[in-house]
């Protein structure tokens, strides 16, 4: 009988074979090995969407997701476009997390639906080192756009969902 290991790493070479394979787009190791052991290819995979939501009472604010979100976009090279509806990004906390203000392209709107359209446009744009949105919904065409947009790209869309 396979172990538990056995059947995973079965199941990721048969969605490899299938075209869905993370292997064809580079990685960003946490550095984690109990993180990055459970990852396709051993870390987050870039040119790809990535949801990051926080639970509990204080979700609405998502201050756990975003400064994770902002440690990972620190992380990359370029700057960053962060496409949001609230004035409440705490420059100060961005830069304990590694993220200095100074790389940050803030796309603000009013509408939490004209998010995502600035998300996937930032995703065409040439140079970027990550975009980041925050939605409170992301409905499954809108992802399979932003998905589709982040391969051709080779730039990871990170989305944080508030509530």
């Amino acid at each position: 009988m396979a172990t538990r290991r056995e059947v995973i790493d079965d199941l990721r070479r048969q969605i490899e074979r299938l075209g869905g394979a993370h292997g064809t787009h580079k990685t960003l190791p946490f550095g984690v090995l109990a993180l990055d052991r459970h990852l396709p290819g051993r870390g987050l995979t870039l040119g790809a969407l990535h949801e990051v939501i926080e639970h509990g009472p204080a979700a609405e604010f998502a201050g756990s997701a975003t400064f994770f979100t902002a440690g990972i976009a620190a992380r990359l090279k370029g700057p960053v476009l962060w496409c949001l509806t609230r004035r409440d990004l705490f420059a100060p906390g961005l830069m304990k997390v590694g993220l200095h203000p100074d790389r940050v392209i803030y796309a603000e709107t009013n509408r939490d639906a004209d998010v995502l359209p600035l998300i996937e446009e930032g995703l065409h744009q040439k140079g970027l080192g990550a975009v980041i949105g925050e939605v409170s919904r992301l409905g499954l065409t809108t992802s399979r756009r932003l998905q589709v947009a982040a391969e051709a790209s080779g730039v990871p869309a990170l989305v944080i969902r508030r509530w």
